[in-house]
């Protein structure tokens, strides 16, 4: 009985040790993945949305390394061999069936759109339905976050059609329905005097680029109606608010100089 006690004691020391030893492993893993991370930074005169991006995905790439590894030598020290299990056709069947192959696509997608260059953390992008400014780029997802706040993270694999507004300006196309019974020039006036004073207010003046102009009358929708349109380049992520702030401006020169919408 008493070599009983004694063999449990050992075991039980052994497997304490044994966790003791994961416990260090696991320590050391994320002692090394933050100095890794920490030594990956963006000189100063290199500080652009490219450098930041690749940097975060180095960044990511150096995490599932050091985890890996961490994982293989904590199994090791409970005595699993991975060896015949990576070997054993049944098991490398169950993991490609449980997702191994859409890992795999995130990884390689991720990597293909960033050596094109197609895409940086900062971009304002639309993915289908989906569209806000990137977040964060991972190894195996995308994050963008939208004009309402909300969180969208998008599988690397996924995306399909990819539009990148942030590689070029905006144009806001903004068609004015008036009544074609007035005066053409007051009307052309009143839009040209909206733009200006678009072009001039502080909060709006940084975000407008050379190309903004009064185009003249677009169509006709019948003999009582036609469109007047307007095109403001600026921003992607700006366009909403300030296609409202120039209707808001041209609806008070309209009121100004009486000129009615149809």
């Amino acid at each position: 009985m008493l070599k009983g006690i004694m063999k449990i004691d050992i075991i039980s020391g052994a497997l304490i040790k044994t966790f003791l030893y994961a416990g260090i492993t696991l320590l050391v893993a994320v002692l090394v993945d933050f100095v890794l991370r920490s030594l990956i930074k963006v000189p100063k005169h290199f500080n652009n949305k490219r450098t930041q991006t690749i940097v975060a995905v180095t960044r990511n790439i150096i995490t599932i390394v050091v985890y890996t590894f961490a994982f293989y030598v904590i199994l090791t020290l409970f005595g699993i061999n991975l060896t015949p299990l990576l070997a054993s056709a049944s098991i490398i069947g169950i993991v490609v069936g449980i997702g191994a192959r859409s890992i795999i696509e995130d990884f390689v997608n991720g990597i293909f759109l960033l050596s094109l260059d197609s895409i940086a953390i900062g971009d304002f992008i639309k993915i289908d339905t989906t569209e806000g400014v990137i977040e964060h780029i991972g190894a195996r997802t995308l994050t963008i976050r939208a004009e309402d706040g909300a969180i969208h993270i998008i599988p690397n694999s996924q995306i399909r059609e990819l539009a990148n507004f942030s590689r070029h300006k905006f144009n806001i196309l903004i068609d004015l329905p008036v009544k074609a019974n007035q005066n053409i020039d007051k009307i052309a006036k009143a839009a040209e005097n909206a733009l200006q004073q678009l072009q001039k207010d502080a909060d709006y003046a940084e975000s407008l680029f050379s190309g903004s102009q009064v185009n003249g009358i677009e169509d006709f929708k019948n003999p009582e109606i036609m469109y007047f349109r307007v095109t403001i380049r600026t921003y992607p992520a700006r366009r909403f608010e300030v296609g409202r702030r120039y209707r808001y401006l041209v609806k008070k020169e309209f009121e100004k100089q009486k000129l009615l919408f149809a």
